[in-house]
């Protein structure tokens, strides 16, 4: 029987983000990639359009099969597009980077979280980067886009995985990290359950997450137009207060507006945040 714990539900209209209508290029081109790592433990793929898809096997190499799509209004555009938005190949310490680089970075600092970006008008070009990556299962995974899908399977490393416009969905996967998309449901499935601390979150979206029965876990959970339920047994935890602010020599302390429960004997936070969507917390083969 599934335990209905959260339904909250304010007067604020779904948010939703959309851009400029398409342009009718009437050139288009494709450049085949293909590069293997072999002796790193991580990797970091930094795009902003198109798809990143990440397969977890039995192989020693990270191997990288991507497509780079090109369409242009006119020749001369098209060779812009060619030699202005180019895919940077890097490795350090243990940790392979892919990154997409063009007049929309902001800059060219790699380090950074998230790297910024913004829309140039001088061009008439669009360039996509579409990847399938296949790793060894215990591949940490660092994995950023801006418009396109994130999908990974069969991989059992710490996970970083954000996208702002698409669906996020990682299936039959160990390891424990962040899926985070902005406009796109967040799909998580896992073989083993996590260890350590997880972030389930979509804004304008659904969050679904399927654990393996035996979980053991603290969940908090919040969802603003919608509801959230789960497979799970499952104990009230006391709400957690944010950090206190000083005011007129006061400390003040506000609600955290989440549901905190305990699963099991408890063990890692997991956290589930929605704003315009469902939240549902599932057990496997139920």
């Amino acid at each position: 029987m599934k335990t209905l714990f959260l339904t909250l539900v304010i007067g604020v209209s779904a948010m939703c983000v959309s851009g400029d209508a398409a342009r009718d290029y009437r050139l288009e081109e494709r450049e085949p990639f293909h590069h293997t790592f072999s002796n790193d433990k991580a990797i970091d793929v930094d795009a902003v359009n198109g798809s990143i898809a990440v397969v977890g096997d039995s192989g020693n190499t990270i191997r990288v099969d991507a497509e780079k799509v090109m369409r242009a209004a006119d020749q001369e555009q098209m060779q812009r597009a060619k030699r202005e938005v180019v895919l940077d190949v890097n490795e350090r310490d243990g940790i392979a980077q892919l990154y997409v680089n063009g007049p929309f970075r902001e800059n060219n600092n790699h380090a950074s979280q998230d790297h910024g970006f913004h829309e140039h008008n001088d061009h008439d070009y669009e360039v996509t980067y579409n990847f399938t990556i296949h790793v060894p299962r215990a591949t940490e995974l660092t994995l950023r886009t801006v418009n396109g899908p994130i999908r990974t399977e069969e991989t059992a490393g710490k996970f970083y995985a954000k996208t702002v416009n698409g669906a996020m969905t990682m299936t039959n996967i160990a390891g424990s990290g962040t899926a985070d998309t902005l406009n796109g449901t967040t799909t998580v499935s896992f073989r083993e359950n996590p260890k350590a601390d997880c972030l389930f979150k979509s804004f304008n979206g659904k969050v679904i997450v399927t654990f393996q029965p035996g979980l053991s876990a603290d969940l908090q959970v919040k969802t603003f137009n919608g509801g959230a339920y789960t497979d799970f047994e499952s104990t009230a935890l006391a709400a957690k207060a944010e950090p206190g602010e000083l005011k007129n020599g006061r400390y003040v302390y506000k609600s955290s507006k989440s549901s905190n429960l305990r699963v099991g004997n408890g063990g890692p936070e997991l956290r589930f945040e929605t704003f315009n969507g469902n939240i549902q917390i599932l057990k496997a083969g139920k």
